[in-house]
């Protein structure tokens, strides 16, 4: 048997899937060599083709793949994130307005108990009730023309 003839059954066993790796081998190094027969030209065509190829990889591809994998890995994690806190925030917006209704009810409640309750003046004569609330007044009135005065003095600084 030829070599042609070898390699035709060959070929005819690798495109019914059926060769092993060592006549793959047999194969590759047929069509790598120079002296293939014309009749098989097609077919070293296609075989080379379906091979890999020794091609060189671009300068700075690893790189570029590195800080590509890292920008999805970022965006990922941005995302279970987000997720995360979404879920929170429903969470607390709960808990928020249960705590937001019970100090509703508490100032509701306690409003129903004190209004309940009779006004009564805390002075019986009206002279004493009188006196202490022109005393109360005076006072009010020094602390706040103190207050102005010391506000027309930073303002006059202020000026100069």
């Amino acid at each position: 048997m030829t070599e042609t003839e070898e390699t035709r059954l060959l070929l005819d066993r690798f495109y019914n899937g059926l060769t092993t790796e060592e006549e793959e081998d047999t194969l590759r190094s047929y069509f790598k060599g120079g002296n293939v027969d014309a009749a098989l030209e097609k077919d070293r065509i296609f075989f080379t083709a379906l091979q890999p190829a020794d091609c060189p990889v671009p300068e700075g591809l690893e790189s570029r793949l590195e800080r590509q994998v890292s920008q999805w890995n970022t965006i990922e994690t941005a995302t279970r994130r987000n997720a995360r806190h979404a879920g929170l925030r429903w969470v607390v917006g709960i808990a928020a307005s249960l705590l937001l209704l019970t100090t509703i009810g508490t100032i509701a409640y306690h409003r129903q108990d004190t209004s309940k309750m009779s006004q009564e003046d805390t002075y019986t004569n009206t002279q004493d009730a009188y006196a202490e609330t022109s005393r109360a007044l005076i006072k009010f009135s020094k602390t706040l023309n103190r207050g102005i005065e010391a506000a027309e003095r930073i303002t006059n600084k202020e000026r100069d």
